[in-house]
Formats: C-alpha cells, sequence, structure tokens
C-alpha cells in the first residue's frame, strides 16, 4: 500500500491529539479520540511546503477514511473556532413572566459560554441558555453572548428584551349572569372568587342541556375551559363587564351566551353567593342558586326524573322570588311551566321555597350559602 504517516493535533499551542492511522484496502483510515465534536481533517504530502488540503468536509465523527492515497501523506487535525447556527431571540412579554434566550454554536469541544446585559458579564450566566424569571423593567435590555474556545471567539446578535406592563393579578372576580342568545328560559351563571375555583351553572333551553361545576380555574386573563367526559363543554372569557362564550352538548350543538358582571353593591350584597342544597317532595334532587347583590337571581335544579329545570329570576327587596321555569315533560313536546316561589333569610343565608306544577307541589327546597363572591 501507499506509505502513510502518523498525524498529530491542530495548532502548535492547542492540545495535543493522537492519531490513529490505519491500512483499510489500501486507503488510509484515520480516528481520533472522542469528545472534539466539530474538527476538520487535513492531510499533506510535503511538510516542507507548509500546505495542507482538507480532507472532507468538518465533522463531528471520530474517523475519516481517504479515498484516494497518496504516495506519501501526513494527517492532522484542525480546530476549528466557533460559529453560531442559531441567534438568541429578542422578545416582548409582560412583567413577572418568564423568558428563555438560547444559542446554538458549533465549533471544537470544549465551547465556553459568557452571556452579557448591554455589553456587560452576568455573573452565573455561562451555558447555552439564559432563562429569566420573574422580569421587571430592569431586566429590559439588550443581550448577546459570547462563545469561544482555545482557537476564537464569536459573539451573537443583539436580542432585545422589551418589558411591558405588568400580568394581570388575576382574573376579573365577581358574578356573572344571564341567558342564551335568543332565549329567555334557562341561563348561565358564573361566580369567581380570589380564593377557590369558580362556580358555573348553565343551562340551555334549545339543547336541553345542564352543566353544574364548582371546579373552574380560570387564566389570569379570564379565559377557561371546562370540558369533561360524557358532559358538556363551556369556553368562555371573563371580562371586567361581561362574561362571553359558547356551550358545546354531548349531541354537538353548540350556543353562544354573552352575560354581563353584576355590581358588587346592592340590596342583597351582605347575602350574594352560591346557595346549594337538596329537594324533596313528589320528587327529589338538588337545587342550586347563584344571588348577585342587585337581587338577580339564576336558580338551576336537577332531578333523575324531571332532568333540569332552572330560570332567571329577581329576589326583590322583600326577599321574596316567584318565577315561571319553562319545562317539558320528559316524552312529551307539552310546555309545563313550573312555579318557583322562594324567600331569603338574610340573617341565616338560606333560601328556601317550592317548585310547583299546575298547582301540584313537585317539592321544597333548602338552600344554604356555601360560596360568598
Amino acid at each position: 500500500m501507499a506509505e502513510i504517516h502518523s498525524g498529530f493535533g491542530s495548532r502548535a499551542e492547542a492540545q495535543g491529539v493522537n492519531l490513529s492511522i490505519r491500512d483499510v484496502g489500501g486507503k488510509a483510515s484515520v480516528s481520533w479520540p472522542t469528545g472534539l465534536q466539530l474538527v476538520q481533517p487535513e492531510f499533506s504530502t510535503d511538510l516542507s511546503t507548509g500546505v495542507w488540503q482538507n480532507l472532507g468536509a468538518p465533522t463531528e465523527s471520530t474517523s475519516v477514511v481517504e479515498n484516494v492515497a497518496p504516495g506519501q501523506a501526513f494527517y492532522r487535525l484542525r480546530f476549528l473556532a466557533p460559529s453560531i447556527q442559531m441567534q438568541p431571540k429578542g422578545q416582548s412579554l409582560a412583567a413577572g413572566g418568564s423568558v428563555s434566550l438560547d444559542v446554538a454554536a458549533v465549533g471544537t469541544a470544549p465551547l465556553t459560554y459568557q452571556w452579557l446585559k448591554d455589553g456587560v458579564k452576568v455573573t452565573g450566566q455561562t451555558g447555552p441558555s439564559f432563562q429569566l424569571n420573574s422580569i421587571t423593567a430592569s431586566d429590559a435590555s439588550s443581550y448577546s453572548v459570547v462563545v469561544a474556545n482555545s482557537v476564537g471567539s464569536v459573539t451573537s446578535a443583539l436580542a432585545s428584551l422589551v418589558v411591558t406592563n405588568s400580568l394581570p393579578s388575576g382574573p376579573p372576580l365577581g358574578i356573572y349572569a344571564g341567558n342564551f342568545a335568543g332565549q329567555t328560559n334557562g341561563g348561565f351563571a358564573a361566580l369567581f372568587r380570589a380564593q377557590g375555583p369558580g362556580i358555573i351553572l348553565a343551562h340551555n333551553i334549545t339543547m336541553d342541556e345542564g352543566l353544574f361545576a364548582t371546579n373552574i380555574v380560570v387564566a389570569p386573563d379570564g379565559g377557561f375551559v371546562l370540558a369533561g367526559e360524557k358532559q358538556a363543554k363551556v369556553t368562555g372569557k371573563a371580562g371586567t363587564e361581561a362574561l362571553e362564550g359558547a356551550m358545546t352538548g354531548t349531541n354537538g350543538v353548540t350556543r353562544a351566551f354573552r352575560v354581563n358582571k353584576k355590581p358588587a353593591a346592592g340590596v342583597h350584597q351582605s347575602s350574594a353567593g352560591f346557595y346549594a342544597g337538596t329537594f324533596g317532595g313528589l320528587f327529589t334532587g338538588s337545587a342550586f342558586v347563584v344571588l348577585a347583590a342587585d337581587g338577580a337571581a339564576f336558580t338551576y335544579l336537577t332531578s333523575p326524573t324531571l332532568g333540569v329545570v332552572s330560570t332567571s329570576a329577581t329576589i326583590d327587596s322583600s326577599n321574596s322570588l316567584s318565577a315561571i321555569a319553562a319545562y317539558t315533560l320528559p316524552g312529551t313536546t307539552v310546555p309545563a311551566p313550573i312555579q318557583i316561589t322562594g324567600t331569603l333569610d338574610t340573617a341565616a343565608r338560606v333560601f328556601s321555597g317550592s317548585y310547583s306544577l299546575s298547582g301540584i307541589k313537585l317539592g321544597t327546597f333548602s338552600l344554604t350559602r356555601s360560596v360568598s363572591p
């Protein structure tokens, strides 16, 4: 075979690298230790000329085979200075948030990193990623990173971090109530509070589908999604004036709603909240009411026999409620209005009353406030 000579590392001042050279079918197979990452294999046929030629392209492999072996050759590895493949990206986000500035670089290992803020070194930030948490206005700056190795260094492009106004401290709090579009019965009510999950009562007459949930997690921007197996799905977003969204039934039908936020002050301010309990008599089941400070009340009854009966009503200044809930008997198309009457005990915060159909009392209920706004 052709005569070959063992090689050596990169520059004279670089660390030494032992190359292993073997004859593989009349060609030179050159290999070297792991851990160098990107290197450029080179060969020379005459050291006296000082001319070295690339042996293939830069590689992260640990070996290379020379396809055409010269009569005499010498081999070495040329270490490569860092080059940046992915620049850190500028971002704009609200105070209180988190951001990660990232760089991707290649070159002969080991690579070192030093992040700069407005050209000044940031202590402790010596990796390819720079994580900032709970950012404030003082973090708004231009950031860059210097990547270096034994051969040289490169500085990334500037990444500007823009810090906007603070994140919302939480979703709008309070009580929202109203009806689905085009409906006068049934309705939608929500209670969002600072401590604990939100509550939603919803009954769409057209869809003949009701929903009761006490585990609503509301995002800081007021958005929420309630989706459970074998039940209706509700998505919405609460604002300072109204809550808008849609309810999709188990039959796939979707109905939109926009309900107004109720005032925080009113005749029933001290009694406002979510009331829960049971009713018994001719039929049994569970009953709920969401009462706003202005007296607006959404009543919701659910029974294995009756299904869902609900309506929007008002508890007046004398603490009384009287309302008619549109209802269709199961298996029929005949409307059968159900009358709901009740009295609010403002001292005990108990709402009690009855449901009647054509003068026949279906059952009585007693509900206790379990959640205040």
